[in-house]
């Protein structure tokens, strides 16, 4: 269980989860250069189909497909992109 899920079951409130959804690697592994490729989702629906939070965020996998929640929406996994570092500079 992750810290929204913990969160939520101590204290009984919606929790939104956030963090590598759709992703392989973690967030500070980019400021190293380290890609993450697309990932599946199967964990975070298990645990989102558990109860174990009420809301899922999606960052870096939007920052480096905009088109993400259509693809997923459409079945389309194979065509999601990865995360790169160079995908930082689109927050500059």
């Amino acid at each position: 269980m992750n810290f929204a899920g913990w969160a939520k079951k101590l204290t009984g409130k919606t929790t939104i989860t956030v963090g590598s959804v759709g992703l392989s690697g973690d967030f500070l592994a980019a400021f190293k250069g380290e890609a993450s490729r697309p990932n599946s989702l199967d964990e975070v629906l298990r645990r989102f189909d558990r109860g174990d939070f009420d809301l899922v965020a999606v960052g870096r996998a939007l920052l480096a497909d905009a088109e993400w929640p259509r693809k997923i929406h459409e079945g389309r996994t194979s065509e999601l992109v990865g995360f790169t570092k160079e995908a930082l500079a689109t927050l500059l």
